[in-house]
């Protein structure tokens, strides 16, 4: 489909569908490391205050410039439109200093009109009106661009960076004020106040929605609504669409052995809460964690651990059916506060505020693990040993957007009533944003059928080529899944 045509469908789309992708967490940026006091040289396993953010680089921040219709510039070009987060998937407005739209000293009241608690509206000087001139002007080639939701905007925040300077990376973004800018995102606890976040420290936090301050809009990549993937209203399969099959009960899946795994994410975390403990314990005791089967826990970074909370509620701020003895209260990341290293910053679960807590004190600890970004290298499918299969490039012509790249993973699952049969299940999947291999890619019709043309066996030698066709009589809100239906050698 070309751009004119994914242009007008776009107004359309938003209006009937709403977009929900899979993404992980970006790395904090920080890089240096602290005790309870001071800056000292990084640790190792075993030293003490090992297992703090600058040990761990997972899922680091980078960044793409794109020209004025979407292209992709290098990162020697002086001039560019729009930034690519090449983690997450967002693409962000670039601001100005020429008094247009994108002017970085323009200020907006906080207002949409479907909000039951809109806000203030303006005469151009509020939120809606900024998006709506961009979606008019089709900025950048796109007509979708929207405010971004508190964890979206969250993303961008560099943690190593102390003010003057603002804490974002000025090479992507050099025109932008060292200042608070809003989110989409109603505060639960007060529903005339909205999120904002703080470009000064990072830090996030909520103004009444009458308050005027900065914006700078998204589109595409990372939603906090739940599911794995939903991608439109398109042709019906028995009782369940292709939206209804890819798109999961929730974020969460129990593993039924005291973890619980984020699908939105990728990260796995400990379902029960610790005792609580002083920072330097909460370190020492997530690496020597051994739980669930696994010795690899950390203790969470500070953007790892705000994808926990969830925004639409409060007093705890997060998903009980998941997390049920989660308290009211402060629970540790492993990122120091820069401007006051005697400190490291924490989420309270209570609203859902930033917290900085003096590394003395006791506050709450959740383990995690995981969460970096599969590999996608080239379109060959993978089978483990495990019998996890992971399709790298699975490419869906969709009759409104075009042409999709998704990424998906399934887990073999034994089924006594069908004893020749191999099924899979669906357990994650989210969209490539502007793939470039030059290779045969699997393949999904709207008829739900996987074609596979390459999986290499974990004997790193034996490759098959692989059709799967989706099964409505087993799939569920909570499952999806597929059935073998034919394979066969691969000879080249």
């Amino acid at each position: 489909m070309n751009k004119t045509w994914a242009r007008i469908f776009g107004f359309i789309i938003l209006m009937v569908a709403e977009f929900v992708w899979a993404a992980p967490v970006p790395d904090s940026g920080q890089t240096k490391c602290y005790n309870n006091t001071v800056e000292i040289p990084c640790p190792s396993p075993g030293q003490p205050f090992y297992g703090q953010d600058a040990n761990y680089s997972i899922n680091p921040m980078s960044y793409t410039k794109l020209d004025s219709s979407g292209n992709i510039l290098p990162d020697s070009a002086e001039y560019w439109v729009l930034v690519k987060d090449n983690v997450t998937g967002l693409i962000w407005e670039s601001k100005t200093s020429d008094g247009t739209i994108h002017d970085k000293d323009n200020l907006y009241s906080w207002y949409d009109p479907t909000n039951p608690y809109p806000g203030t509206p303006g005469i151009g000087t509020d939120t809606k009106d900024f998006i709506d001139a961009l979606n008019v002007a089709v900025y950048g080639g796109y007509g979708d661009w929207r405010m971004p939701t508190v964890k979206e905007l969250g993303t961008l925040i560099n943690y190593d960076i102390q003010a003057p300077e603002p804490a974002i990376d000025t090479t992507y973004f050099p025109v932008m004020q060292t200042s608070y800018y809003w989110s989409s995102t109603t505060f639960a606890m007060d529903k005339t106040f909205a999120w904002y976040v703080y470009f000064y420290d990072g830090y996030d936090g909520s103004f009444d929605k009458n308050f005027s301050t900065y914006a700078r809009a998204v589109r595409g990549g990372q939603s906090e609504s739940p599911g794995i993937l939903s991608i439109g209203s398109f042709e019906a399969v028995g009782n369940r669409s292709l939206d209804a099959a890819l798109t999961a009960a929730g974020d969460y899946v129990d593993n039924g052995d005291g973890t619980v795994t984020d699908k939105s994410t990728g990260l796995m975390w400990q379902k029960a809460s610790s005792s609580i403990m002083t920072w330097e314990q909460a370190l020492a005791y997530c690496e020597e964690l051994n739980h669930g089967g696994y010795t690899d826990w950390r203790l969470p970074t500070k953007r790892q651990l705000r994808s926990l909370v969830d925004f639409s509620r409060y007093d705890p701020s997060i998903d009980t059916a998941y997390f049920p003895d989660t308290g009211s209260s402060y629970y540790w990341s492993s990122t120091t506060d820069v401007f006051n290293t005697n400190s490291a910053w924490s989420a309270n679960f209570y609203n859902g505020n930033d917290g900085r807590v003096n590394k003395l004190r006791f506050s709450s600890v959740r383990a995690v693990r995981g969460g970096e970004a599969p590999p996608i290298e080239g379109c060959t499918a993978t089978i483990d040993e495990n019998a996890l299969l992971h399709i790298p490039y699975l490419s869906y012509d969709n009759p409104l957007l075009g042409t999709i790249s998704l990424w998906a993973d399934f887990a073999y699952e034994y089924n006594p009533m069908y004893l020749t049969a191999i099924f899979f299940k669906l357990i994650n999947a989210g969209v490539m944003d502007n793939p470039s291999y030059l290779c045969a890619t699997s393949t999904l019709s709207n008829d739900l059928k996987i074609h596979i043309p390459d999986v290499l066996f974990s004997d790193g030698s034996t490759h098959l080529w692989v059709d799967l066709e989706y099964i409505p009589e087993l799939s569920t809100d909570e499952s999806t899944y597929f059935i073998v239906t034919n394979f066969g050698l691969v000879s080249n």
